[in-house]
């Protein structure tokens, strides 16, 4: 991909300095306008566009504004101890990414435990005023929490995934309703006719039913004459035991995962293939779908900075969810139909 053009490469093209360049493309009176024309004449030529966000950063602090929002951190905050939400690699994935593309943006991630010991909702309020930190990421929930016990007003706050319902803050997940159905396309694309679901209720209300959604709809829109009913548990933990029964009942020939514990695993058997709606990575053994973590975590950062720039704080009236594209990752756990998969795979 041929990178894309500096504000360095319009000023080498144009013959004028980079500071004039970025004078011009301001349409700063100090330049003469007919210079000003050739040098966006130049910039449009080679393709050069402004990065919104960074262009009111800079704005503000020309300005010398000692405002509320410019800030060169953004918190992060978590609910979970930080060697327990760094065990799991999505987790870990989605601060990476907003870490990464704050950084790009000369800002920084910091991390803060809202459950951290003597820690309270009105003493981490104090610390980020002290912090002059106006901007937060907020972690998923654990396990089946929706409520975080936090006032967000005054600060420009996103949510990592789906799990925060209340307050009403704005969110980025993945598409869940657009991974179900990549992943029965594609089940169905490999031969497989009897897909099974296995997927807990708790999840499924966590997701506002996205994933059970997309599966019935994509089963639907096939026309398998084979249905199979999808094996929902109350809770998550069930699962592991009622598997084994639901598998000799229904005879998959193929089990979509909604969650792929280790434990979920080993009970199916080699010779069903075995799909994940959530694959860790593009080029794992597992079959899924890769929700491309860090790139949740880089739109998180940047929905942050932007409601920085154009203050928009504090919880919202009406829910926004940006949405991210499932992929799908061939893997090597669902080889094709009458064909057993690798064993440990």
């Amino acid at each position: 991909m041929k990178p894309k053009p500096t504000m360095e490469d319009v000023a080498r093209a144009s013959g004028y300095s980079r500071s004039a360049v970025s004078l011009a493309l301001r349409g700063d009176s100090s330049i003469p306008e007919n210079t000003r024309m050739r040098i966006a004449m130049v910039a449009r030529k080679l393709g050069y566009s402004t990065n919104p966000l960074i262009s009111a950063l800079m704005s503000l602090q020309r300005q010398r504004r000692p405002i509320m929002g410019v800030t060169t951190s953004v918190a992060y905050l978590t609910h979970l101890p930080s060697d327990q939400w760094r065990k799991a690699d999505f987790y870990v994935s989605m601060f990476n990414g907003a870490s990464d593309r704050l950084a790009e943006m000369g800002c920084r991630l910091e991390e803060f435990g809202l459950r951290d010991a003597g820690m309270t909702s009105t003493r981490m309020r104090e610390i980020l005023r002290a912090r002059n930190i106006h901007a937060v990421i907020v972690a998923p929930m654990p396990h089946d929490e929706t409520q975080v016990d936090f006032d967000f007003s005054g600060l420009a706050v996103v949510g990592l995934g789906m799990s925060v319902s209340k307050p009403v803050i704005e969110r980025v997940a993945s598409d869940h309703f657009q991974s179900a159905v990549l992943a029965v396309d594609q089940c169905v694309a490999l031969g497989y006719r009897r897909i099974g679901l296995v997927l807990s209720r708790e999840t499924s209300r966590r997701l506002d039913h996205r994933w059970l959604g997309g599966y019935r709809f994509a089963i639907e829109e096939h026309h398998l004459e084979e249905r199979i009913a999808p094996l929902a548990t109350e809770l998550q933990a069930e699962l592991v035991a009622a598997l084994p029964s639901w598998l000799r009942t229904q005879r998959p020939d193929v089990v979509i995962l909604g969650n792929a514990e280790l434990e979920l695993q080993a009970k199916v058997p080699p010779s069903v293939g075995m799909v994940s709606l959530g694959v860790d990575r593009l080029d794992g053994p597992m079959t899924g779908i890769y929700q491309n973590y860090p790139l949740i975590g880089s739109v998180a950062a940047e929905r942050a900075l932007a409601n920085l720039y154009t203050n928009s704080f504090g919880p919202r009236e009406e829910a926004h969810l940006h949405l991210v594209a499932g992929v799908w990752a061939k893997g090597e756990t669902a080889p094709g139909p009458r064909r057993r998969r690798k064993v440990g795979v």
